[in-house]
């Protein structure tokens, strides 16, 4: 029988893909359509297809449920809104090696909040992991500007959702956690988008299409899985595995847009895996040299 653990990491690889499938899907779309815009229609729906699946959930809603998805709703809007606003000032290669740092910031945020040493083959596969994040995504100078300030604060915030889902869902019911982060941040991005795009720009059947995979795959989909897995590892572990989404996002980019696989590329993905590895391996053979030696007879 698979461990709970086990399944919980599977799944979380899954969530990987499914967002690192996104970037390709909405690549068209968010040159037609304003990012708040596409963020606010997404989470809307997002928010209202949940609660009409699970509406008998409704009724259950407590006073502490509203204040823990609000808190992971603040931190899902808030990593969005401040990546996307640096990208105006930034380059997408430093903008997604800046983010990245949040499997980094996770597993001391996480020691911070709950005084639970993440282990030092977690912290070392961290290491790794922005490693070959870096070979990813680097390509131009890593001049400080305002957008990459901007970017870095995404990381924290990121690294703060990760957390509190870490924190709150073995408590709550994730189902609830997420009709109310969903809803949370739809407010949010709707209230900036009328701010900031106040012409709605109508969508497309090709645009609609993007918004309802990033609702029910990557939205729906992808973030109730994480929200349960979570409920069964650690945050500095789910983070570590969540960073996949950027393998994911160069082999889907391979394979439906042609991208250019290179050597450094490679190396990222490669560093990325042993990452990985350390994580699912190191426990189990610690455990064996644990256990103590049966004598020969």
């Amino acid at each position: 029988m698979i461990k709970k653990e086990t399944l919980a990491d599977l799944t979380l690889l899954f969530v990987a893909m499914a967002w690192g499938s996104n970037f390709v899907v909405i690549k068209d779309a968010l040159d037609h359509v304003p990012p708040f815009t596409y963020l606010s229609v997404r989470f809307i729906l997002a928010a209202v297809l949940t609660a009409l699946i699970f509406w008998k959930k409704l009724k259950l809603i407590t006073r502490e449920d509203l204040i823990a998805g609000c808190i992971i709703g603040f931190f899902l809007f808030s990593s969005f809104a401040t990546q996307t606003i640096g990208l105006i000032y930034t380059t997408p290669g430093k903008s997604g090696f800046i983010t990245s740092i949040y499997v980094i910031l996770v597993p001391f945020i996480y020691y911070f909040i709950t005084k639970e040493f993440p282990g030092f083959w977690s912290i070392v596969a961290a290491f790794l992991a922005v490693i070959g994040l870096a070979l990813l995504s680097i390509q131009e100078s890593l001049a400080i500007n305002t957008g990459d300030l901007l970017t870095l604060v995404c990381a924290f915030l990121f690294a703060g959702h990760i957390v509190s889902i870490g924190v709150f869902a073995p408590k709550r019911d994730p189902i609830i956690l997420n009709i109310i982060q969903f809803a949370f941040t739809a407010v949010l991005s709707t209230i900036v988008m009328l701010i900031w795009e106040p012409e709605f720009t109508p969508l497309t059947g090709r645009i609609w299409g993007a918004v309802l995979y990033g609702v029910i795959v990557c939205t729906i989909g992808a973030f109730g899985l994480q929200t349960v897995a979570q409920k069964y590892t650690s945050a500095s572990r789910a983070a570590l595995i969540l960073c996949l989404e950027s393998v994911f996002s160069v082999i889907f980019s391979y394979f439906f847009w042609g991208e250019e696989l290179t050597l450094r590329i490679v190396l990222g993905c490669a560093l990325i895996f042993i990452g990985i590895l350390l994580t699912e391996i190191k426990p189990s053979l610690a455990k064996f040299k644990r256990t103590p030696k049966q004598d020969v007879d």
